[in-house]
């Protein structure tokens, strides 16, 4: 988190604007009772950061204490997104309680979309239940043009795999907010 605060700062510094920048966070991090103080600290700027939680470790075991520090990081702005979603057996009353900003559909998920009318069925069911909650929904494991077709018409609101980019480094990705310019917008550059 405080490497991924210093890249963003360094971005910014040079004029880039930087998109949010999504952190995994653990469950037993999210029970240490001296985070809300560290993250108090860091001084994170709204939107800046998202934690991605990952939904086959905590949603049907929400404890108040849990809810009460999601509901405090939330209010640091700090958006919470459900990381893998449909790969445990997270309940919808679980994803109620929680109230995340995004779910993340699960790359299993959506390996099949394009082909399977049962697959498209179910994306499309998570998509309606997730709008009926205002959650926004991204899909990943996006490989080819064809699942970036079929997500976007069943209503995903982002998409994230290979057919869109690669992991990179934060060299890497500082060249790539260079390419886009100062206003997020991509632009050409001649060579």
């Amino acid at each position: 988190l405080q490497r991924a605060l210093e890249d963003r700062a360094a971005w910014q510094a040079m004029g880039y604007h930087v998109p949010r920048i999504a952190v995994n966070i653990s469950p037993g991090r999210l029970a240490d009772p001296a985070l809300l103080e560290k993250l108090r600290r860091l001084a994170i700027p709204p939107g800046a950061i998202v934690f991605e939680l990952v939904e086959t470790i905590f949603l049907d075991d929400c404890d108040e204490k849990f809810l009460a520090n999601i509901d405090l990081i939330k209010e640091m702005g700090i958006d919470i997104e459900i990381d893998d979603f449909g790969s445990g057996h997270a309940s919808l009353i679980g994803l109620v309680r929680l109230k995340p900003k995004r779910l993340k559909i699960d790359r299993q998920l959506v390996t099949d979309v394009v082909e399977s009318a049962e697959q498209r069925r179910v994306i499309g069911s998570i998509v309606e239940i997730a709008k009926a909650l205002d959650v926004e929904v991204i899909a990943e494991g996006v490989e080819t043009e064809a699942h970036a077709v079929t997500l976007s018409w069943l209503g995903c609101d982002s998409l994230q795999g290979f057919a869109l980019g690669y992991p990179s480094s934060a060299a890497d990705t500082g060249r790539l907010l260079a390419s886009t310019g100062h206003d997020g917008k991509s632009r050409s550059v001649a060579r």
